[in-house]
């Protein structure tokens, strides 16, 4: 369905300022920028950025969908589109990495809100939508790499929420360590070493026959 001009135009706005609200929450705490900074930011009237979004919390939102979109982008192109499956999974990891680390202040935010029910359910909804569609490429990408022959000691499931856990696990011992400048290999090393050890066989099943 095309796009009308002033859709394109709407469109392009949100993403300036989803673009200039990202740089605020990256390197302040989500409570502390305002709709006021935001808007200076951006360099748009208040009274535009309302026109464009209710509050802070679908900014927050708009972001986050636009970032899983991107990771989904990326998994396709990276993970789906990689011939060798071992090496689809450590795609998967870093991209997941790099997701959680680019995004760590906003989804703390997202998780508090949640946890305290303040955040609307039409803005949950829209994230758990896109949360769905991220769960089923991973899912995809390890059926992949069961059908070359790796073996998995859990079910999907169970292996993406353990990769979910430790990456937030990550994410939140960074913040608390007030650590500006993640060690990212030492991160994906002890990632990798986790899941090959505890939920993957390195190795590939005999060939048949």
């Amino acid at each position: 369905m095309k796009l009308s001009r002033k859709e394109i135009e709407k469109n392009f706005k949100k993403d300036f300022v989803g673009n200039a609200a990202y740089e605020l929450f990256a390197h302040h705490s989500f409570d502390r920028v305002s709709m006021d900074e935001i808007a200076r930011k951006a360099e748009f009237g208040k009274g535009t950025l309302y026109k464009l979004f209710s509050g802070k919390e679908e900014i927050l939102v708009y972001i986050i969908c636009r970032g899983i979109d991107q990771l989904c982008s990326d998994l396709q192109e990276q993970c789906m589109g990689c011939r060798d499956s071992f090496q689809a999974l450590e795609h998967l990891i870093e991209l997941e990495y790099d997701f959680y680390t680019d995004y760590s202040n906003l989804v703390l935010a997202l998780l508090f809100r949640q946890s305290d029910g303040d955040l609307n359910n039409a803005f949950l909804n829209q994230i758990r939508e896109k949360h769905q569609h991220r769960n089923q490429l991973v899912a995809k990408i390890i059926d992949k790499a069961r059908d070359s022959g790796l073996l998995f000691r859990v079910e999907n499931r169970e292996f993406i929420r353990a990769l979910e856990s430790m990456m937030k696990g990550l994410m939140i011992n960074h913040i608390e360590s007030q650590s500006m400048s993640n060690d990212r290999e030492f991160d994906l090393t002890l990632i990798k070493a986790l899941l090959w050890e505890g939920l993957i066989e390195p190795c590939r099943l005999p060939d048949k026959g």
